[in-house]
C-alpha cells in the first residue's frame, strides 16, 4: 500500500507523549478503534476541491453504500470524462469488475481533472482512523512521491516496481512513456481498482492493460500470484510501505528478527532488484537510531550501497511521525553518503555508520565527527562496569501510592521530581514493603550512600543526585557509576553537561534515555584537582539550586576536553 504508515515503536511513542496533530491527549487503544475520518488535505492540489471531496463523501456514508460499488461508480465516471470508457482495454480492466454496481447517487457528480489522485482522496476520507491504522493506509502525497522519482530514467526500457503501490501515488509521478514498464502490487482490492484507473487515464492513448495485482507481496502467496506477469528483475523498486501495519505476513526473514513490516519490505524488495538496481523507500525517522530497527540497518549496511537519505519537514494528516526516504543501490558500498536535509545536503562517511551496538545511522557531518573523534582520544573509560537498576514497579500504584505520608511510610520519587543535580520534593509516599512489589531491585542500590537517578523518557540527559537513600519509582533509573578518578557527582556533572546531550544526540539519536546507550559514552582522565573542583560547584548547586553556576561546569567540561570555541558553538547550536 502506497502509504504513510505508522510502526509499533512510533505508537508506543505517541502514548508516551500522549499527542496527536492537534495536540490532544491520545492512547493508541483509541486510535486502532477511532470511528473518526481524516481527509487527507495535502492529498489535494486546489483547496476549492474539498468541498466537493467532502460532498460526495457525506453521500456515500448517507446512503450506506458499499465502499467497492462507490469507488467502482467513480471509476467509471471518471474514464467516461476522458473518453477511453468504450476502449477495449478498459472495457477488459472493468470486466474484472462486473460483478459491482453502479451507484445511481453518485453519477451526477463530476470530478475535477485537476486533481492528481481525486477518487484515492475520497477512499482515504471513507476509511476509519482505526482502520486505517490497522492497514496502514496513510496515502503518499504527490510532492513527496515526485522528489523520490524525479530523477528516474527510463531511455533504455528500465523497469519499475511499487510493491505497495495502493492508488498509485508512485506511478503517477513517473515521466515514463510506456506504462507497460510500470507494475503495482496492493493487498487492498479497493485501491488497486483506482490505482489500475489512474494509470488508464494518464496513459489514454495507449492501448495497454495496467500490471497492477491484488496480493500482499510479502505474503506467501505473493511470488506464485504474481510470477506470472512480472517479468522481473526490477531497474527500480520504490514505494512508501505500511510501518507497523496489521499486513498478515507469514513470509519469514532471516534478517528481520523483528517482524516490522516496512522491513520485511525492504528486504523482499532488495532481492527482486537487478544488479545495480535501485531501491527507494519512506520510512519513519526512527529507522536510523531506534534499536528494534538494527536488523534492517545491518541489513542494508551488508548488502546495499545507500547512496542518500532524506528528511522531510512536512507533517501529513493523522500522522505525527517525522519520516526520511533511504535510497540505495544493489551494489557495493560507497565512501560516502548524501544526505538532504532542512534545505542542504552535504556527504558524510559511510564508516560512520554502525559504530555503536544499535548499528546506528548517525547523520554526521565532518565537524560533528572531528568533535567526537576529539573526545573519544581524550577518554579511557565508559560506564559499563557501573551498577544499574530500575525503580520500583509497584503493581498497583493507585492502591499503594499515597499523597500524605502515614505511620511507617516513607517519601518516594517519580520521574517528574528529577531535575539536574537534585531532586524536587517527593509528592508521593509508600510502605517500602518489598514482598508486595511487582518488581524491585536489590535493596543495597535503593540504600546506596551515593547515586545517581536519571529520566528513562526524557529528549534530554537529566540526572540527579541522591544521597539520601531514597526510593524511586520505574520512572526513574538508577545509576551508580564507577569511572576511575570520578566522583559520583563529577561523573553526574558530565553527563548533564551538553556536550554528553550533543554525545547522545548524535551517537544514538534516540528518544529515550537508554542504559545501552549511556554504557557506550566516553569518558576521560581527569586530575584530582579538576575532580576537587567540580565537586564544589556540584555541592554550591544542590544547596542553593543556583543554575547559574552550570554555565561554569560547563566550562571546565570543554576546557577537559580542549575544545575551541568554534568547536562549542557548533554544539550549542546542534543541542
Amino acid at each position: 500500500m502506497d502509504t504513510l504508515n505508522i510502526s509499533n515503536a512510533t505508537v508506543r511513542n505517541w502514548e508516551r507523549l500522549g499527542t496527536d496533530t492537534t495536540g490532544k491527549l491520545t492512547k493508541r487503544a483509541n486510535k486502532v478503534r477511532s470511528g473518526k475520518r481524516i481527509v487527507p488535505f495535502e492529498y489535494i492540489s486546489d483547496k476549492n476541491n474539498i468541498a466537493l471531496l467532502e460532498t460526495i463523501v457525506e453521500t456515500i456514508l448517507d446512503g450506506g453504500y458499499p465502499y467497492m460499488d462507490c469507488i467502482y461508480t467513480l471509476c467509471v465516471g471518471r474514464l467516461k470524462q476522458c473518453g477511453i470508457y468504450s476502449d477495449d482495454n478498459v472495457r477488459q480492466v472493468l470486466a474484472e469488475y462486473a460483478g459491482n454496481s453502479v451507484i445511481s447517487e453518485l453519477t451526477r457528480y463530476s470530478l475535477p481533472t485537476d486533481e492528481f489522485d481525486f477518487i484515492g482522496a475520497i477512499y482515504q476520507s471513507l476509511l476509519l482512523e482505526g482502520n486505517k491504522n490497522c492497514m496502514g493506509s496513510y496515502y503518499t502525497p504527490q510532492k513527496v512521491a515526485a522528489n523520490m522519482t524525479k530523477d528516474l530514467d527510463f531511455s533504455a526500457k528500465q523497469t519499475f516496481l511499487d510493491p505497495c503501490c495502493g492508488s498509485g501515488s508512485f506511478l503517477l509521478t513517473l515521466k515514463c512513456g510506456d506504462p507497460d514498464l510500470l507494475y503495482g502490487v496492493d493487498s487492498d482490492a479497493v485501491a488497486v481498482l483506482i490505482a489500475k484507473v489512474n494509470l488508464l487515464c494518464k496513459y489514454s492513448h495507449v492501448d495497454f492493460i495496467p500490471h497492477i495485482y491484488c496480493a500482499n507481496y510479502i505474503g506467501s502467496d505473493a511470488l506464485s500470484s504474481c510470477d506470472d506477469v512480472f517479468d522481473g528483475p526490477f531497474d527500480y523498486i520504490y514505494t512508501n510501505p505500511p510501518w507497523g501495519a496489521a499486513t498478515n505476513a507469514d513470509r519469514v526473514s532471516s534478517h528481520i528478527r523483528s517482524g516490522e513490516s516496512f522491513s520485511l519490505f525492504f528486504v523482499q524488495s532488495f532481492y527482486g532488484l537487478k544488479p545495480n538496481g535501485l531501491i527507494r523507500f519512506l520510512f519513519p525517522e526512527s529507522v536510523l537510531n531506534v534499536k528494534v530497527h538494527k536488523d534492517i540497518r545491518l541489513f542494508m549496511l551488508e548488502n546495499c550501497a545507500i547512496d542518500t537519505i532524506t528528511f522531510y519537514k512536512e507533517n501529513f494528516t493523522g500522522v505525527v511521525t517525522s519520516y526520511v526516504d533511504i535510497l540505495a543501490c544493489n551494489a557495493a558500498p560507497r565512501d560516502t553518503i548524501r544526505v538532504t536535509k532542512d534545505g542542504d545536503t552535504f556527504c558524510i562517511a559511510y564508516d560512520s555508520f554502525g559504530k555503536t551496538d544499535n548499528i546506528v545511522f548517525n547523520i554526521l557531518t565532518n565537524d560533528d565527527i572531528k568533535i567526537i573523534e576529539k573526545i573519544k582520544s581524550r577518554s579511557s573509560y565508559d560506564l559499563s562496569q557501573s551498577v544499574w537498576a530500575l525503580g520500583i514497579v509497584t503493581g498497583d500504584n493507585k492502591g499503594k501510592l499515597f499523597d500524605t505520608p502515614k505511620h511507617g511510610m516513607e517519601p518516594i520519587y517519580t520521574g517528574k521530581e528529577i531535575a539536574r543535580y537534585f531532586l524536587k520534593p517527593a509528592k508521593k509516599y509508600i510502605f517500602y514493603e518489598r514482598e508486595q512489589f511487582q518488581q524491585v531491585a536489590k535493596d543495597e542500590i535503593y540504600r546506596s550512600p551515593e547515586k545517581l537517578v536519571y529520566k528513562f523518557i526524557s529528549d534530554k540527559l537529566v540526572f540527579a543526585y541522591d544521597d539520601t537513600k531514597s526510593l524511586f519509582l520505574n520512572s526513574a533509573n538508577i545509576l551508580i557509576p564507577s569511572v576511575p578518578g570520578m566522583s559520583v557527582k563529577t561523573v553526574m556533572a558530565f553527563l548533564n553537561s551538553d556536550l554528553y546531550l550533543f554525545l547522545y544526540r548524535k551517537l544514538f539519536g534516540e528518544i529515550k534515555i537508554l542504559k545501552g546507550n549511556l554504557s557506550q559514552l566516553p569518558f576521560p582522565m581527569i586530575p584530582p584537582d579538576t575532580n576537587k573542583q567540580i565537586e564544589q560547584l556540584i555541592d554550591r548547586i544542590i544547596a542553593s539550586q543556583d543554575t547559574s553556576l552550570i554555565e561554569r561546569l560547563q566550562d571546565i567540561i570543554y576546557d577537559v576536553f580542549q575544545l575551541t570555541e568554534k568547536e562549542i558553538a557548533l554544539i550549542c547550536s546542534s543541542i
